[in-house]
């Protein structure tokens, strides 16, 4: 009989789902994967060979907890798998991870704040209900990153290296009007409530820069932006290969994204409650507004190399690699 994985991925925009979707659409040719999520775009993406449990992101605090816990004490599954948060998003883990002894337990650690870490006694708590804790390319300065038998491996992508169209295939389909000018493509995949200020940003880029072609991927179109500067696509991987820049904030799939396939990324590290956004985009083009912004993409502009502009870059794919590990511990 095939396997079952569950995986846990609630979380807003598409970064939760996204990185479980990466995972789970590897392990989906050998195993079968569900996946749990509460983000408002889940109807919109394409589910990668794996089912999508959907609690609508209208779902109050306490319904979306006891939801998670029909599905993970009434549903078949050979191992469990926890994205980012050990107790769950709002703690409704804590009592139900001790109920399920025989199924293996992984936790995703992505890079969360220390605080969160110690407020919650994360430590012995991971200890005590994990098999095994992976790090997907966030790096060793984690906050459970040295607990024993932490795995590391490369960031995970959605798509491998040798999946991505060309670049002016890609472009020639979400903007074949303008295939030939340099193109600044600003990301807004994460938090509804930050569509507004991504709207503003690609209307000052679009003025600022009409000598380019400025396009906002975002699942829906922010109310203060032309739907003629929209495009909606996912996996956006796919799109950000075909930028000559981008414009975004500092989540997991971003920064890891656009690193993975070349392109500058000037990032706003925007608030969150448990990521470190500010971590990851320190390394890179960090921003604090929109005027910093604007100029930083003019700095590029001017500085950019045009030799080599289609060049094949690749890249290790840490899913596959996370894959391995994870069927090592199944029963």
């Amino acid at each position: 009989m095939t396997k079952t994985w569950l995986i846990y991925a609630l979380g807003g925009g598409w970064g939760h789902l996204t990185r479980a979707l990466s995972l789970g659409r590897i392990a989906a040719k050998q195993r079968k994967v569900r996946i749990i999520t509460n983000s408002p775009y889940a109807s919109q993406i394409n589910n990668e060979g794996c089912l999508i449990h959907w609690i609508p992101d209208n779902t109050s605090f306490s319904a979306t907890c006891v939801k998670v816990r029909e599905i993970l004490l009434n549903t078949h599954y050979d191992c469990l798998i926890i994205d980012t948060f050990p107790r769950g998003l709002g703690g409704e883990l804590v009592d139900i991870l001790p109920q399920l002894p025989h199924i293996p337990r992984i936790l995703i650690h992505r890079d969360i704040n220390p605080r969160y870490v110690i407020e919650k006694e994360l430590r012995s708590f991971v200890v005590a209900n994990f098999d095994a804790v992976i790090v997907p390319g966030e790096g060793t300065d984690l906050a459970l990153a040295d607990l024993p038998g932490v795995l590391h491996t490369a960031p995970w992508l959605i798509r491998n290296s040798e999946e991505l169209a060309d670049k002016m295939s890609v472009r020639s389909h979400i903007f074949p009007s303008d295939i030939s000018s340099l193109s600044i493509i600003i990301c807004a995949s994460g938090q509804a409530s930050e569509l507004s200020l991504f709207g503003q940003l690609t209307l000052a880029l679009h003025q600022a820069f009409p000598e380019c072609t400025v396009r906002i991927l975002s699942p829906v179109c922010p109310v203060n932006c032309p739907e003629s500067l929209w495009i909606v696509h996912h996996p956006g991987i796919e799109c950000l290969a075909a930028a000559d820049i981008v414009v975004g904030g500092g989540g997991y799939n971003t920064v890891y994204e656009c690193a993975s396939v070349g392109v500058p990324l000037v990032a706003l590290a925007l608030p969150r409650l448990y990521d470190r956004q500010h971590k990851r985009v320190s390394k890179g083009y960090w921003v604090q507004n929109i005027a910093e912004a604007l100029a930083t993409v003019r700095i590029l502009l001017d500085q950019r190399d045009t030799k080599n502009q289609s060049f094949v870059r690749t890249y290790t794919n840490g899913a596959i690699q996370a894959v391995h590990h994870i069927i090592n511990y199944e029963l």
